[in-house]
Parts: C-alpha cells; sequence; structure tokens
C-alpha cells in the first residue's frame, strides 16, 4: 500500500522550536494543537518519551544522551532557538494522578520537576537557547495549557 502525504517543509532546514513531551496518546493532537495554535509554531522538532523529560530528574545516560540530540541535531542542525518542556496531568511517569492526595499536590508536583529540569539542563545547552515550560490538564472544554514563567 502506498500513501501520499502533502508536505511542504522538506526543502527548509530550519525551524525555531524544539518540543519534548510525553508519548501518550490522550494528548497527541491536542499538544500539538498547543504549540502550533497557542504558541505560533507550526515548524518544530518533536521528542517524545515517557514521562517527557521526567528521567533528566535521575541525571543519569538519559540526560546526556537527550541534551547532546538537543545540541547536535535541533540546535546546530536546524538552528532551534527555543526549547519546550511539556508536561500532562494524569502522567503514568508519576503514577496517574491517584498518586496525589489531590489537585494542588498534583499541579505543584509538576511545577517543581518542570522547574528542576529546566534547572538542570541550562547547565548542559547552549545559552542562547531558550527553555520554555508548560504542562496541561483537564478543563470542562478539553485541554487546558498553562505556559509557565
Amino acid at each position: 500500500m502506498t500513501f501520499i502525504v502533502p508536505n511542504d517543509s522538506l526543502s527548509k532546514h530550519e525551524c525555531p522550536l524544539a518540543v519534548i513531551k510525553c508519548v501518550d496518546f490522550r494528548f497527541r493532537s491536542s499538544d500539538q494543537e498547543f504549540v502550533e495554535s497557542g504558541l505560533g509554531y507550526k515548524d518544530f522538532d518533536l521528542y517524545s518519551w515517557p514521562g517527557s523529560a521526567k528521567d533528566v530528574l535521575k541525571n543519569n545516560g538519559f540526560k546526556v544522551s537527550f541534551t547532546e540530540k538537543i545540541v547536535a541535531v535541533s540546535k546546530n542542525l536546524h538552528n532551534v532557538k527555543k526549547l519546550l518542556l511539556l508536561w500532562h496531568w494524569d502522567c503514568g511517569a508519576y503514577g496517574g494522578s491517584k498518586n496525589f492526595a489531590g489537585v494542588s499536590e498534583e499541579e505543584a508536583t509538576y511545577l517543581k520537576d518542570l522547574q528542576t529540569v529546566k534547572e538542570m539542563l541550562v547547565k548542559d545547552l547552549p545559552q542562547d537557547l531558550e527553555i520554555l515550560m508548560a504542562y496541561s490538564k483537564p478543563a470542562p472544554q478539553g485541554l487546558e495549557y498553562t505556559l509557565v514563567e
């Protein structure tokens, strides 16, 4: 079987953003919509890993491999200027929402871990690569995305 998909990006070799997000299928299309419509980035490098970049907290081989790929591919090859760390509610890498005493504890944990991962990556990534942080949580209309300052 052959399937042709139109692609107007093949001639491009640069993009402004790299995103690391969780592999969880429940968030794939919403995350894409957030990055494209919410943040305004049609073109971006996508790194998808269970738990997003939570494994960076272990300060092990994942962190080293991840930062090397960001620098070699996204920064040096695609001239990326920003990296988005994107977390989501009810993440299995944290044991899901049931693993928290409540909404405020879950949110506080994600915010703390996002900030810690950012601080760890800043030490190993080029200084001109801006790191953004965001997370999503359920809302009556779907998912609400919060860009963390």
